[in-house]
């Protein structure tokens, strides 16, 4: 599977239960990446390898990934501005990992399945 196939599988299966529960009030249809970052990232990290990046947007956490030391944002869209990542940190996945994050991407992971 390519980036580009991954990214729309992806995008149908955004659902506000998967929205990082601190803004899942302000998901909606009309932006489905929104709150998607993390669980995003580490997927992407599943299936491409890479690493995991970390940057603040807005004085929020957002993660993105690396690949071949390209960098692969696939919920950049949540942002109206363009995002500036010259100020990244490489994050470790187990990190990213807490209680909630591990069960919205197994439910990510699950979805994903079902499409293929």
């Amino acid at each position: 599977m390519s980036i580009e196939e991954l990214s729309k599988k992806l995008y149908l299966c955004y659902s506000k239960e998967l929205c990082y529960p601190k803004v899942r009030d302000n998901w909606n249809d009309n932006n489905r990446y929104f709150g998607m970052c993390a669980i995003t990232s580490l997927i992407v990290n599943d299936y491409f390898g890479g690493k995991i990046g970390k940057i603040y947007v807005n004085g929020i956490s957002h993660y993105f990934n690396l690949i071949n030391n390209n960098i692969i944002d696939l919920t950049a869209k949540q942002f109206e501005n363009e995002i500036n990542y010259n100020d990244y940190e490489i994050i470790n996945r187990n990190i990213i990992m807490t209680e909630d994050t591990k069960k919205r991407y197994n439910m990510l992971k699950s979805k994903l399945e079902e499409l293929k």
